[in-house]
């Protein structure tokens, strides 16, 4: 007999259709083997589909799994917030209107908190994300500017490397700049086949935003992602450190963009948590817009 599972696509990091980025999901993928959610992911053609699943560990509330066309991974902040969103709205994970609920994640990068709240009948997901880390990226800076068709005056800054995601963050003056950035597969991977690169400026579409971003992952299938959950929630730690004024104790509420460049702008919330001066927790947070409901053939 022929079988069907439900799948949906949401659009993360927006409040409006057509816009932020676009993660397929299937809010209930027990029994689904690997082979199966890479081939969804695949047919999905989407930068990431999230799919729930019973939870492996004791402690959890549910399991979560991100596949990209090409590979499973290990984090993807806009695919859970489509995934939580979905559920909430799906009855998986009911919320009523002014009430927060707070899940267990169980996924490749750890236990994970997330928080889903529905204000004015729209839920919203706040996910925790491991508290990142970073070292300096020891690179010939000429050589490597140049594969982007820029010079390695026009990267001046602290260049650093997420050292458990190997995402390469590289400071940028301007928006001008950040845009006429052009990507070089080809000569990347001859430097690292397995790295993630993300640009950033302080100067911002919005003027309550903190930084805008763009992210390449081509040697995860995706050329250039729309909005990145995974490397937005870290830029926050960057930020952070690049500021003589941050604050050495507490909460601080940022947000990024990403995407106006490919024409589906989004915005990510951030919340880092200081303690002594030193990182302890990260959120990233936004809603999503279901666009797309049926069912898919296995």
């Amino acid at each position: 007999m022929t079988k069907y599972i439900e799948i949906f696509e949401y659009n993360a990091f927006t409040e409006q259709p057509f816009a932020g980025n676009p993660a397929g999901v299937v809010t209930d993928a027990s029994g689904l083997g690997d082979d199966t959610m890479q081939r969804i992911a695949r047919q999905m053609n989407l930068a990431e589909t999230a799919f729930l699943v019973p939870p492996s560990i004791p402690d959890a509330d549910v399991r979560l799994r991100w596949f990209t066309p090409a590979m499973e991974v290990e984090l993807c902040g806009h695919a859970t917030i489509a995934a939580f969103t979905a559920a909430a709205e799906r009855g998986v994970f009911p919320v009523a209107d002014n009430e927060v609920r707070e899940l267990k994640v169980d996924t490749l990068s750890g236990l994970m908190r997330t928080r889903i709240a529905r204000r004015d009948g729209r839920p919203e997901v706040a996910m925790q994300i491991p508290v990142p880390t970073f070292e300096p990226l020891a690179l010939d800076r000429d050589a490597f500017a140049s594969l982007w068709g820029v010079t390695a005056n026009d990267l001046a800054g602290e260049w650093l490397v997420h050292t458990v995601l190997n995402y390469w963050y590289f400071p940028v003056p301007d928006q001008k700049l950040l845009q006429s950035l052009t990507l070089d597969a080809e000569r990347l991977s001859k430097i690292d086949s397995t790295a993630a690169f993300t640009f950033w400026t302080t100067d911002t579409i919005d003027s309550d935003s903190d930084w805008h971003l763009r992210f390449f992952a081509p040697f995860q299938g995706v050329a250039e992602d729309i909005v990145t959950g995974s490397a937005q929630g870290p830029m926050g730690v960057v930020c952070l450190g690049s500021r003589s004024e941050a604050v050495q104790n507490g909460w601080s509420e940022l947000k990024g963009e990403q995407g106006d460049c490919l024409g589906r702008p989004g915005r990510v919330r951030v919340r880092v948590l200081q303690e002594d001066g030193a990182v302890s927790d990260v959120e990233i947070a936004g809603g999503a817009v279901p666009m797309l409901e049926g069912r898919i053939r296995l």
